[in-house]
């Protein structure tokens, strides 16, 4: 049977997956994290869910091809919605950081207590403040760089822990990482929060309150970078 290859940001997330009897992958289009899942006895059985018709559908077709299909079940629906079982890991990956924390907050009641493995193109920060509000924590941030891009697979469990603002927007776990590709992350972030820095400082009426935020924040990376380059 052909073995599923993962891209580096899949593959981390693969990692971080415990193994289990029964997982959960929302929004699963392709299912190529899946697949590889299932084939490599990470988990033996998964439910696969997608608000799309067609991606379901292209979900459907990998399944096939790799002789998995006695082993998932494929779900239409929103969210979490589809899930009613208790999973050992639910998987939520591909979407913005809005669309993540919107289905958190809205199916908390359905992931009783299932490690949670979330990847957004964007906003991290909303999804850490919503992971304290339904009574999680981070044990894990990793980054990686996959297709010309940094990303960030986080991994949260069950278990309210507190975290600081500069923790909500920054990252707590993230700075713990032992990735070769944090320190360049770290960078990129940086660029990043100059960027916006300039930007406001140009405004006609700056807000002051961000700008001593961003320039504190900066101040974090800047020393954080020079401890672990010295």
């Amino acid at each position: 049977m052909q073995q599923r290859m993962l891209d580096p940001r899949l593959s981390l997330a693969f990692d971080l997956y415990d193994p289990c009897d029964l997982a959960a992958d929302i929004g699963t289009d392709h299912a190529h994290l899946p697949a590889a899942l299932l084939q490599r006895g990470r988990c033996r059985h998964m439910i696969l869910t997608d608000i799309s018709k067609s991606a379901l559908e292209n979900a459907r077709m990998e399944m096939i091809r790799l002789h998995l299909t006695n082993r998932v079940s494929l779900r239409l629906g929103d969210g979490l919605i589809p899930v009613s079982e208790e999973c050992g890991v639910i998987s939520i990956m591909g979407m913005g950081g809005r669309t993540i924390r919107d289905i958190l907050l809205s199916g908390k009641d359905r992931l009783k207590k299932a490690s949670l493995i979330l990847s957004a193109h964007t906003d991290w920060h909303l999804i850490r403040a919503a992971i304290h509000e339904i009574g999680y924590h981070l044990d894990r941030e990793e980054p990686c760089f996959s297709a010309g891009r940094y990303y960030l697979v986080l991994r949260a469990r069950p278990g309210q822990k507190a975290m600081t603002d500069q923790e909500i927007r920054l990252g707590g776990p993230l700075f713990h990482s032992e990735s070769e590709v944090l320190v360049p992350f770290l960078h990129r972030r940086k660029e990043v929060l100059e960027e916006r820095l300039r930007g406001i400082s140009f405004a006609s009426s700056p807000d002051q309150s961000e700008l001593l935020l961003l320039k504190s924040d900066l101040n974090f990376y800047k020393n954080y970078l020079s401890t672990r380059e010295s």
